[in-house]
């Protein structure tokens, strides 16, 4: 009989993920769900090949991405694969003799990560790491060998210790768990310097008992958010060179609500040269967040844990629910590192990060449960600067995901060589309302509440996308999608552009909408582009460019040198779309030259959609790339006779004017070619007219 009603959960909960539809709030439902939701639209590469253009066809494993640390009893293995592949972990006690194995991993991954248990001390072992994707390419590491450690003088937990909750407080002392624990409240405190903590490769669970006191809380010692209810481990203030690695620490059936905060599996206050590492964390608690580094100094790295958060609510949007939080202190004058991580879920937001900090090779999750549900988040209140998020891998579904994005303000930010994948499904209600930020159009539903790729929002100076992947696809009512999400305001500072970037954003049936990008905007339209997009692929089925939303509507922009690609046969499509749905607003003067199309993609794709009382409008020019004397003198006259361009020609004799063939807005399509060319050198003097409607090279001998 269980195993029947097992099997009815099972079929119900598949059927709502392909119809991408939950209102689980059971942990256990909600892992079962999301699961089959990643394995219907996330799982593998195969059902996206844009993975494969982003990573190759060939299965990799590259030495530089493996880890480990060796205990006395145990081991912990992490690496990473160019494809998303399951993974274990041979070994055994002679040269590729291989008696053992670790579980196979039940999912493909890019992230992956191994425990060997009962191992013995001061003992060799020979071990083989495998990964095997999808389509069955194997790759196995050589024979390698590690040799379990005995130290001289480890203190065990429990041993003699008394706790929960046990308090370390020898320096540079190694602490190793010796069985799993469970600890009512509290779980660990560290309050000396240079300890390491060794789970051992055990399971710890703190919280175990629902309202129980931790009788070691101090805000002096922990500070006040992780004094406000019990943590699993948390450090005091300023402790430094501080290990905590192998093993799983998760919350337990206390399942408490991190109200006014608390209840975090991991936090740590102040710390410097201190690493999380080789860790399992799992919660499910109210507005719990995952590992929290508060004020983090020099040499503080979070790396190769798996972190799954089982939970879905949370009471206020604004503080968030994150799996990491990555607080650097002012005084930080290297950057702090985040990677090699696996978010297998987060409620709201995977990795926060506020500044000088580097986030990379991590792998994230999001099953979005609030507004601005966000796989990495970066920046914080009143500006952040140097910031690089590089070669992550993202995938997000629910309410309002964002792949990648930024709050207000940010300068100095590096986003390359990332890849997103985003699902959109039938509109969901599961964000209506709370402390600090319910939404008025959340609660009554009438709101849109996209799912998106990447978002950049107010930006000031220095900010450079490239080298991306973006993909969102989407079906069922009310889904809505943007690829990137741009958001300028009037403070926009200089040298902001996106490069090199491939998006595709793709509706899978009738009733889901989007954009590949989402050219929007608040506070009115500049006098000139301060945002430019170069050499990227912008592939939809619906719009490639949609100029303002629901969200707002400014720019101008400037396209240089992009691919516009039509997918499919969506009878929707345009190229490109202006204003939004019969709204108020203006969105003129953007730019496209040097523009390639595929697919049935063109300029003559254009659709004014704002209300007739805006000002809609942008220019269509390309390249002249004129070939004379050197040091000869250009002079250049458009159709109306308009001197548009005077200049000088090169050393080598070139000289590349980029010139407007014709302006267009929902008046007319003013043409502004051809266009008279006149060279001048000494008494040499030619004119040539030239029809402007491609990139093309003049040569005009003297």
């Amino acid at each position: 009989m269980l195993r029947t009603r097992f099997s009815v959960v099972l079929v119900a909960v598949a059927l709502m993920a392909l119809a991408g539809v939950s209102h689980a709030t059971d942990p256990v439902l909600t892992g079962i769900y999301f699961d089959v939701f990643c394995k219907v639209h996330f799982s593998g590469a195969q059902s996206e090949p844009e993975i494969y253009k982003a990573y190759g066809n060939d299965l990799k494993v590259a030495d530089d991405g493996i880890w480990h640390y060796i205990s006395e009893n145990s081991a912990v293995f992490g690496w990473d694969s160019n494809l998303p592949a399951k993974t274990y972990v041979a070994y055994g006690p002679m040269p590729n003799v291989y008696y053992w194995m670790t579980p196979i991993s039940d999912a493909n991954h890019f992230e992956h990560l191994h425990y060997l248990r009962n191992l013995q001390p001061n003992t060799t072992y020979h071990y083989q790491l495998v990964t095997i994707d999808e389509r069955v390419q194997i790759v196995r590491s050589e024979d390698r060998s590690f040799t379990t450690k005995r130290l001289e003088n480890p203190i065990l937990v429990p041993g003699i210790m008394q706790g929960p909750p046990y308090v370390l407080d020898k320096p540079n002392a190694t602490y190793i768990v010796t069985q799993d624990i469970k600890a009512d409240s509290t779980a660990f405190n560290i309050t000396g310097d240079g300890v390491t903590l060794d789970l051992g490769g055990h399971t710890v669970t703190y919280n175990e008992k629902p309202g129980d006191p931790d009788p070691t809380t101090s805000e002096r010692l922990y500070g006040w958010s992780a004094s406000q209810g019990p943590c699993g481990i948390r450090t005091a203030d300023g402790k430094k060179e501080i290990h905590i690695v192998n093993g799983t620490i998760q919350q337990g059936a206390g399942n408490g609500t991190s109200k006014p905060a608390g209840y975090y599996p991991v936090y740590l206050y102040r710390p410097q040269d201190t690493e999380v590492a080789g860790l399992t964390v799992v919660y499910a608690g109210s507005q719990v967040s995952g590992i929290i580094v508060h004020n983090g100094h020099d040499g503080t790295r979070v790396h190769h844990n798996v972190i799954w958060d089982r939970g879905t609510d949370l009471y206020d949007r604004h503080r968030g629910s994150e799996a990491v939080a990555f607080d650097s202190a002012k005084e930080v004058t290297q950057s702090l590192k985040c990677d090699h991580n696996l978010i297998k879920r987060t409620r709201h937001r995977g990795i926060v990060a506020s500044e000088k900090t580097e986030i990379f090779n991590n792998e994230i999750y999001i099953d979005g449960y609030a507004t601005n549900s966000f796989g990495i988040m970066y920046g914080k209140q009143g500006g952040a600067e140097k910031l690089a998020i590089h070669h992550n891998r993202v995938y997000g579904t629910g309410f309002h995901p964002i792949g990648i994005g930024c709050r207000d303000a940010c300068s100095d930010v590096q986003v390359f060589a990332n890849y997103i994948q985003m699902q959109g499904t039938t509109e969901e209600w599961r964000w209506e309302g709370g402390e600090g930020g319910g939404d008025k159009d959340a609660i009554t539903k009438s709101g849109i509440y996209p799912v998106n790729g990447i978002r950049l929002q107010a930006p000031k100076d220095n900010i450079h996308h490239f080298d991306n992947v973006i993909v969102v696809k989407g079906s069922g009512m009310g889904c809505m999608m943007r690829g990137l999400w741009l958001v300028p305001d009037a403070g926009i500072g200089k040298n902001i552009d996106f490069r090199n970037n491939r998006v595709k954003v793709v509706a899978e049936d009738p009733f889901a909408y989007g954009f590949a990008v989402s050219a929007g905007g608040h506070g009115g339209v500049a006098a000139s582009p301060s945002i430019t997009l170069e050499g990227n692929v912008i592939q939809s089925n619906i719009v490639n460019v949609q100029f303002g939303d629901n969200y707002g509507q400014g720019g101008p922009y400037l396209f240089i040198g992009n691919t516009f690609t039509k997918l499919g046969t969506d009878s929707r499509y345009h190229t490109i779309r202006m204003g939004w749905r019969e709204q108020k607003g203006d969105t003129y003067g953007h730019r496209f030259e040097n523009s390639t199309f595929e697919g049935d993609a063109s300029f003559d794709s254009v659709s004014f959609d704002g209300l007739a009382t805006g000002k809609y409008g942008f220019s269509v020019a390309w390249d002249l790339d004129i070939r004379t004397e050197a040091g000869a003198k250009v002079s250049i006259k458009n159709k109306l006779g308009k001197v548009i361009y005077t200049g000088t020609v090169s050393a080598k004799g070139e000289l590349v004017v980029s010139l407007t063939e014709y302006t267009l807005d929902p008046e007319a399509k003013n043409i502004l070619t051809p266009h008279k060319v006149t060279i001048e050198k000494g008494a040499k003097h030619v004119t040539r007219e030239v029809k402007v409607d491609k990139s093309q090279t003049l040569i005009i001998p003297l």
